[in-house]
C-alpha cells in the first residue's frame, strides 16, 4: 500500500459543548484507561493487516486532544511508531486554548506535531456562553503565543451564526484572528443537529432530551439563512483584504499553510481513522467506528474490526469534495473513473448549477462561484442520483 494519512480520535473534553455532535466523554470517565488501551491495540492491529504503511500525515482530533497527559501522548507516539512508517510533512493536534501547558506543548512537540488547531470559536464572552463554552476570550492569544513559542504554526476555529450575533460582533471577531497573525482560519456557521447521536451514552445527566431541547431552543433564535449569508460574505471579505486564501468553503490560510491532511479528504485520498467515532476510506472503501466508548472498546477488544458503511455513490462523493476546494472538479480527468453514465449525470448536473450563477467552467473545470459557496447544498444535492 502507498502512504495513507492517520487520523486519531481522542474524545475526552472537561465539558460537553452542546452544539457538537463528534464522539466525545467526560475527561474523568472510568473508561479512560480502556479506552487508550484499546486504541493502542487498535493503532498495532491496523497497522499489522494494512503492513506497516507509510503515514504522510497525522491528525489528532477529538474531543480535546490537549487535554491528555504526558505520559499518555508519549504512549501514543510510541504505539504509532511501532505499527506505521511515521514520516510525515504535517502533524495536527487540536487543543481548547484553556487547556495548554508547557509540558503537554513539550509532550506534543515530541510527538512530532507540526501544526495547532485552536477551538476559540469566538473573542466574544457573549459568542462564547450562547455556544456553551468553557473557556475565556484572553484564554485565546497565550494560547496562540504558547504554540508558537514551540514551533509549531497556529490554526483557530471560529463558529458564526450563534444567537444574536450581529455583524460588528462577527466583524470584531474576525478582526481578533487577524491581529494574532495565525497560519489558518476554519470559519464554520453553527449548525445543530437535531438527531439523537450514539455519543451521547457517554455522558452522564440529562441525556439526550437535555441536549435536544437546547439545540431546538438556540436553532430558534439563531440568524436566519440570509443574515448568515451576509456573515459568511463578511468573513471572505475581510480575511482576503488580511492575505488569506479562501481555499476552501470554511477554510482560509496564509500563503503554504494549507491543511494538507484536510485535503486528503477533500480530494478522497486514502486515509485510517482510529478511536470512537473515527471514518476511514482505504481502497475505495469507507468504514467507521462506533462513537459509544463501551461499543468501541468492545470492538476492538473483540478484534471486530471497523463497521463497512454502505455502499455510496463514488461520483457524487468525489464532486462534492472537490468542489469545496478553490480549484474545483476537472469533470474529463474525473470520468474515466466514474464511466459514462455517472459523468453525464455529473456534468448535467453542474450545467444546471451554472445556469443558476453557482458553478463557473473553465474549459472541464468546474468550480464553485462566490454565490455558490453559500449556496453550496443547492449545488450538492443536485449531483445526488
Amino acid at each position: 500500500m502507498r502512504g495513507i494519512s492517520l487520523y486519531v480520535h481522542i474524545p475526552f473534553c472537561a465539558a460537553r459543548c452542546p452544539y457538537c455532535d463528534f464522539a466525545t466523554a467526560p475527561a474523568t470517565s472510568a473508561l479512560r484507561a480502556r479506552y487508550l488501551d484499546a486504541l493502542v491495540a487498535e493503532i498495532a492491529r491496523e497497522g499489522a493487516l494494512l503492513g506497516r504503511p507509510r503515514v504522510r500525515t497525522i491528525y489528532v482530533g477529538g474531543g480535546t486532544p490537549s487535554l491528555l497527559e504526558p505520559d499518555e501522548v508519549g504512549r501514543l507516539a510510541r504505539a504509532l511508531a511501532e505499527a506505521f512508517t511515521v514520516r510525515p510533512r504535517e502533524v495536527t493536534v487540536e487543543a481548547n486554548p484553556a487547556t495548554l501547558d508547557r509540558a503537554r506543548l513539550e509532550a506534543w512537540r515530541a510527538f512530532g506535531v507540526t501544526r495547532l488547531s485552536l477551538g476559540a470559536q469566538s473573542f466574544s464572552g457573549r459568542g462564547l456562553r450562547a455556544l456553551g463554552r468553557t473557556h475565556q476570550p484572553d484564554d485565546v492569544a497565550p494560547a496562540v503565543d504558547a504554540g508558537r513559542s514551540v514551533g509549531l504554526r497556529v490554526s483557530l476555529d471560529l463558529i458564526f451564526g450563534w444567537p444574536g450575533q450581529t455583524p460588528a460582533e462577527w466583524r470584531a471577531d474576525l478582526g481578533a484572528a487577524i491581529s494574532l497573525g495565525v497560519d489558518h482560519l476554519s470559519c464554520y456557521p453553527l449548525e445543530l443537529e437535531l438527531t439523537r447521536e450514539d455519543a451521547v451514552a457517554n455522558w452522564p445527566g440529562g441525556g439526550w432530551p437535555t441536549l435536544a431541547r437546547w439545540r431546538a431552543a438556540t436553532a430558534a433564535t439563531q440568524p436566519d439563512d440570509r443574515a448568515i449569508a451576509v456573515l459568511y460574505a463578511m468573513a471572505h471579505r475581510h480575511l482576503a483584504r488580511a492575505g488569506y486564501r479562501h481555499y476552501e468553503i470554511a477554510n482560509w490560510a496564509r500563503p503554504g499553510s494549507r491543511s494538507l491532511h484536510n485535503a486528503v479528504y477533500w480530494r478522497s485520498g486514502e486515509w485510517l481513522g482510529v478511536g470512537a467515532g473515527a471514518h476511514s476510506h482505504l481502497a475505495g472503501a469507507r468504514s467507521h467506528q462506533p462513537a459509544a466508548l463501551p461499543a468501541y472498546i468492545e470492538r476492538v477488544e473483540r478484534a471486530l474490526g471497523r463497521i463497512a458503511d454502505a455502499a455510496g455513490d463514488p461520483a457524487a462523493e468525489e464532486a462534492m469534495l472537490r468542489l469545496r476546494l478553490d480549484t474545483g472538479i476537472d469533470i474529463g480527468r474525473s470520468a474515466a473513473r466514474w464511466g459514462t453514465p455517472a459523468s453525464a449525470r455529473i456534468r448535467g448536473a453542474l450545467v444546471t448549477s451554472a445556469r443558476r450563477g453557482l458553478i463557473r467552467w473553465s474549459g472541464e473545470r468546474a468550480t464553485l462561484t462566490p454565490r455558490g459557496r453559500i449556496l453550496a447544498n443547492e449545488v450538492f444535492v443536485r449531483l445526488l442520483p
